[in-house]
């Protein structure tokens, strides 16, 4: 059985793949209202920043390592390791009940099986991805993650209230099993297969555009991560309402976005895509330095929601178009790596610039790190010309499972 999208088909593996991708994104998700559970024993934006950063940091400090291993090793390995861990993590969880040692070192451990399992994905996804429709494929799978959003906060949020965190730490750690036992059943990836390119490549050209979009997303991640690690708070600070409310819009209109338009790219080049959503994010990211309503920050999530679910898939095309076929494990990762360290940095900081000077001057900052980002890529080279065709046997480039 395959998923049929227009001219291509989508094979069973990646959507095997994808499902176990969303499962294991529910458990992650869940997290999303750890900041929660650190107010609640007491502490403030910048204690419940680093604890959120400390992940993100750990998965970093990692990620070249496990780029590295990925194309040496094989992705399914990681892919596999790196659920089971993260569930095992999910439930040593029920047993932390202090901000301590033990916390962070849990954070920093979940943050390297997080960024193995999504790093191993990411990469099985793009070599099943069908070549011809590879920016619309890398869509779908980014809807197994995104959709993630809205569902663990909302699923979460009811957990709390009605039996407290272990009960969500233990759920989720139930989902990281279930996405454990799926992902062991992934086959052996195909060989990556480059696109037929219509101009002979230079390989300055290509550094310097992989170079200027991995940039742009690490200032985005900025944005996203000023976004999804104090949005919770700043709702429950000023009593705004539900969490699941804000969480809801953004990713079902990123997935309405990336089930709607994610063929565009494909058809009328990554930038047509990208400027526009680049520059929605940086609106949506400065609208939450004023707005303090509900209905206002449903509509912000909204907003939000549709540029990431363009913004993030479309540049992993792009960066994918240009990259060498013998070390797309490597490109893989820096381009995650990138928006992850943008995402971790602003988690760890930025709570100090909520304590000091407030929720407002903390979001404008962050826009401020997005016009930076979009400025950088308006800058590099455009998109790479290539044919659409089906590419012959020779065409394909072995690379590791």
């Amino acid at each position: 059985m395959a998923v049929t999208t227009g001219k291509a088909r989508i094979p069973r593996a990646f959507v095997l793949v994808s499902v176990a991708n969303f499962l294991s994104f529910l458990n992650i998700a869940f997290f999303f209202l750890l900041p929660l559970w650190v107010v609640q024993q007491g502490a403030g934006e910048a204690v419940a920043g680093r604890v959120n950063g400390v992940q993100g940091f750990a998965g970093l400090a990692a990620l070249p390592f496990i780029g590295y291993l990925l194309d040496r090793f094989g992705r399914r390995r990681f892919l596999i390791a790196g659920i089971g861990v993260g569930a095992l993590c999910s439930l040593a969880f029920v047993f932390i009940d202090r901000i301590g040692p033990s916390l962070y070192v849990l954070r920093a451990v979940q943050g390297i099986a997080s960024t193995s399992a999504f790093t191993g994905a990411q990469t099985l996804a793009v070599l099943f991805a069908p070549p011809e429709r590879r920016g619309e494929a890398i869509g779908w799978f980014g809807i197994s993650t995104i959709l993630t959003h809205s569902i663990s906060p909302v699923i979460g949020e009811e957990l709390i209230r009605r039996y407290g965190f272990d009960a969500m730490f233990g759920a989720g750690a139930v989902l990281g099993a279930i996405a454990f036992v799926m992902a062991c059943f992934v086959p052996r990836p195909p060989d990556f297969v480059a696109l037929g390119r219509s101009e002979v490549v230079n390989p300055g050209a290509a550094r310097r555009a992989v170079a200027t979009a991995t940039f742009a997303m690490l200032c985005y991640g900025f944005g996203f991560g000023a976004t999804q690690t104090f949005v919770p708070v700043l709702m429950e600070r000023y009593s705004i309402g539900r969490v699941g409310f804000f969480f809801a819009a953004w990713s079902l209109t990123a997935v309405v976005a990336r089930a709607s338009l994610g063929s565009v790219s494909d058809r009328m080049g990554r930038r047509a895509v990208l400027l526009p959503a680049m520059s929605m994010m940086t609106l949506a990211v400065g609208s939450l330095a004023f707005v303090r309503t509900l209905p206002a920050i449903v509509v912000v999530g909204a907003l939000f929601g549709v540029a990431h679910g363009m913004l993030y898939p479309t540049m992993n095309a792009l960066v994918t178009d240009w990259s060498n076929p013998r070390n797309i494990g490597r490109t893989q990762s820096l381009f995650s790596g990138s928006y992850s360290l943008g995402i971790s940095t602003c988690a760890f900081f930025f709570g100090m610039v909520v304590e000091s000077y407030g929720y407002s001057a903390m979001f404008l900052t962050a826009m401020a790190i997005t016009v930076v980002g979009l400025i950088a890529f308006v800058s590099g080279p455009g998109d790479l010309a290539v044919e659409a065709a089906a590419q012959t046997p020779s065409d394909a480039v072995r690379g590791a499972s």
